[in-house]
């Protein structure tokens, strides 16, 4: 079974080494034991969490590049903050969590995966945030789109773009009626997903 999952991963985008399947395994593995006893996200087997969270984020996962400095807003469970820092090795990953239970468990992680590229903050984001500047930000279920430009207005370096992994298109259009397009360019892309309708929305300044 664990050769399965293995192979599915590296069968979904074989720019996966097997290795880093191997690793994503590793992970899916502790955060179910974790799981057990701390609740840390609502997944009930290794299938569910596949099927919900890995396939989920792989997608957001191809579209950055190995320079990015990344901030992943609200990582939770470590998707998609954790797999960017397994399968974007070259990455500076920065995940941001307020939550101790959860903060502790992505250190966990952290350290079982030999995860250099990847560091957690413990915070509760604000607009007057001492985080600094990065290429990409990325948020899945983190808050609203305008909620996350406020909030990071400050953090987001020169040519750099917001990836949030969003449902439903009309729900994205909705989210964003309020977007200032004299500042922001922005486009909504279709992620094929087989359990639900998926879409990155990918937002830059404009220049």
């Amino acid at each position: 079974m664990h050769d399965n999952y293995i192979n599915l991963l590296t069968d979904f985008d074989n720019a996966i080494s097997k290795n880093q399947a191997t690793q994503i395994n590793t992970f899916v593995d502790s955060a179910l034991e974790f799981n057990k006893k701390h609740n840390i996200f609502v997944r009930s087997n290794k299938e569910e969490v596949f099927e919900k969270d890995i396939f989920d984020c792989l997608p957001l996962i191809k579209n950055i590049d190995e320079k990015d400095k990344i901030l992943d807003l609200g990582s939770g469970g470590g998707f998609p903050g954790i797999l960017i820092g397994i399968l974007k090795p070259q990455a500076q990953t920065r995940l941001l969590e307020k939550n101790q239970k959860k903060c502790y468990f992505l250190n966990k992680m952290k350290d079982l995966l030999s995860l250099t590229n990847t560091k957690i903050i413990k915070t509760t984001l604000n607009n007057k945030n001492n985080l600094g500047q990065f290429s990409l930000i990325t948020a899945r279920a983190f808050s609203s789109t305008d909620n996350i430009l406020k909030l990071t207005a400050n953090n987001l370096s020169g040519g750099g773009r917001y990836t949030l992994l969003k449902g439903k298109k009309e729900k994205i259009l909705e989210e964003i009626k309020s977007l200032n397009t004299n500042k922001y360019k922005y486009e909504i892309i279709k992620i094929e997903n087989k359990n639900s309708e998926r879409h990155f929305l990918q937002i830059r300044v404009n220049e």
